[in-house]
């Protein structure tokens, strides 16, 4: 699975590189079928993102739902949980269509928050029914054929996700 970039902060000496309102930027892929696109880290954006990776799959608008709603929790989780959140931070989105129509989707985030821990990608054990937060990671697991994350804690990390978007949303 290699072949991807891993992005750095857009702030400092790079800021002049800064995505201009909230425009993806298109990042050339060398295998043929293969998507990619930095965004601004905002929470503003993923609604963007979602329309892009429904495009980017090449399949039918009504064949997308499992992957608009993978690629929405894992940049909200990019979002929230790394320094992609911060004023300068981006993601990068990557969405393959494989043969047979199975999706493979990434998500790479900007790295840790400065001064924050370490938060690396896991399903919490018991999620509370009262809580606005902790389902995210758990759906991404319903919907997907397999999911994992590359990468060390401390650094830029990618959350990946193998998903068959002929996947019934009913039964999850």
């Amino acid at each position: 699975m290699g072949g991807f970039e891993i992005p750095r902060p857009r702030c400092g000496q790079n800021e002049d590189r800064r995505v201009v309102g909230g425009l993806p930027v298109r990042v050339r892929s060398r295998r043929l079928g293969v998507s990619s696109a930095y965004f601004d880290g905002r929470p503003d954006q993923v609604g963007r993102i979602r329309d892009w990776s429904r495009v980017a799959t090449g399949l039918e608008r009504g064949h997308t739902d499992s992957v608009e709603l993978v690629v929405s929790e894992l940049v909200t989780n990019a979002v929230r949980h790394s320094a992609s959140g911060n004023r300068c931070g981006r993601v990068r989105v990557t969405v393959e269509t494989l043969p047979g129509q199975i999706v493979l989707v990434s998500v790479t985030d900007d790295g840790p928050r400065t001064g924050q821990p370490t938060s690396l990608p896991r399903i919490p054990e018991q999620a509370d029914d009262l809580c606005a937060g902790g389902r995210g990671l758990q759906l991404v697991h319903e919907l997907s054929e397999k999911w994992w994350w590359t990468g060390c804690a401390g650094s830029p990390l990618t959350v990946w996700a193998l998903i068959d978007p002929h996947h019934d949303l009913a039964q999850v």
